[in-house]
């Protein structure tokens, strides 16, 4: 008898399993911006659809790419999300990455599967400071995620001016120790303080140091952090 309840048991957990896995498949496409294509990877949930649409920016510079940009976009669609992850150019500057990210929002709202007025943005280090300066210029964005946002050269600081413009609900998580690079804590205090100065809606989360390296806890999906971003996600955008 014990023996039938452990091998039930088993067979429960396996379809739950099975079941909470609600990607078709991810693939690798391109999209247009400008007179150029971009490379870019799409993972859509099973069912009809339209479903609300997040896109990843990754961080990195240059041939550096921060961040798990598929993983992200797979993790988004288990959890009911268009996961839409944009691959930078290898040569762009800031003014050129910002047309990119704008470029990937505009194709995802045109996807047949997408819900246009449920769109979000997520941006990991230089990724989160495009997503917010994303935030300062849209009026369409119903949640942001900035997981440890970079500075820029000075992109940041000129962004700060313009957080009276956001009007979506933004997330900001960073890890305690996520200094090496640079102080990521203080870039996430300061886009937090801007955004309050405002009197927008801004939450920040510091996680416990991670490692030896707190700008590494958001090179996976990991669920000490991902549970507050698809919580996050799933309250604003109304799921």
């Amino acid at each position: 008898m014990q023996r039938l309840c452990a091998i039930t048991l088993i067979a429960v957990c396996l379809l739950v399993l099975l079941s909470s896995s609600q990607t078709v498949s991810g693939e690798e496409l391109f999209f247009p911006v400008d007179s150029r294509r971009a490379r870019a990877y799409l993972a859509i949930p099973s069912g009809d659809g339209p479903f609300p649409a997040v896109v990843f920016l990754h961080g990195g510079l240059g041939s550096r790419i921060g961040g798990d940009p598929a993983a992200v976009a797979d993790a988004l669609a288990d959890a009911g999300f268009l996961g839409f992850a944009p691959i930078r150019g290898s040569a762009l500057a800031m003014k050129e990455s910002v047309l990119e990210t704008a470029a990937a929002l505009s194709f995802v709202t045109g996807l047949r599967k997408a819900d246009s007025t449920r769109l979000a943005i997520v941006g990991f280090s230089r990724g989160g400071l495009l997503a917010f300066m994303s935030s300062t210029a849209r009026r369409d964005l119903k949640a942001v995620v900035l997981l440890a946002p970079a500075r820029g050269r000075g992109a940041l600081r000129r962004s700060l001016v313009h957080a009276k413009n956001v009007s979506a609900p933004t997330l900001i998580l960073v890890s305690k120790n996520d200094n090496r690079q640079a102080d990521h804590v203080s870039i996430a205090r300061q886009i937090h303080a801007s955004l309050q100065q405002s009197e927008k809606q801004t939450e920040l989360i510091i996680y416990p140091p991670w490692e030896n390296d707190g700008h590494r806890l958001f090179f996976k999906v990991r669920p000490s952090y991902w549970k507050d971003v698809q919580k996050f996600l799933t309250v604003h955008l109304n799921r």
